[in-house]
């Protein structure tokens, strides 16, 4: 009975790790998604969308993960070097993909908000910082406009 138990408790110990790892390479695939269509679309880059005149509704998750970018940005000082100030965006960016629960069109057109806002972020170096800085502020602002 007892080997029983084990042998139960370690399927399920092996289920859930291949649950958390199919989960895993689902995010890394579609981050990879996004930066091979940014790379692609660098020049013109698909427009947003409304659905029918009206928002997207966007999981909470992906609402506080452009509030938080924001956050981030608004908080960054002179002093803050791009490598690191880029670094923080790209973690932030990587757990909007990674919570994201939304599906069907609005999934696709949030995609097509979030490819610009990658590029963005890829062009942030020291030269450029304060530039780009006005940039992502302005186009993070936009999220509004496309999703409630």
């Amino acid at each position: 009975m007892k080997k029983i138990k084990l042998v139960l408790f370690l399927l399920a110990i092996v289920s859930i790790g291949s649950c958390q790892k199919n989960k895993e390479d689902k995010i890394a695939k579609e981050a990879d998604e996004i930066n091979s269509v940014s790379e692609k679309n660098i020049e013109t880059p698909a427009k947003v969308s409304l659905h029918k005149g009206q928002l997207w509704v966007a999981n909470a998750e992906t609402t506080e993960g452009i509030t938080t970018l924001q956050k981030i940005i608004l908080e960054s000082g002179q002093e803050e070097s791009a490598s690191v100030l880029k670094e923080k965006l790209n973690f932030e960016f990587a757990l909007i993909l990674k919570k994201c629960t939304m599906k069907g069109e609005a999934h696709n057109q949030l995609h097509n908000y979030l490819i610009p806002l990658k590029l963005k972020i890829n062009n942030l170096e020291d030269s450029n910082k304060d530039e780009i800085k006005k940039e992502i502020i302005v186009y993070l602002e936009q999220y509004s406009l496309f999703f409630i």
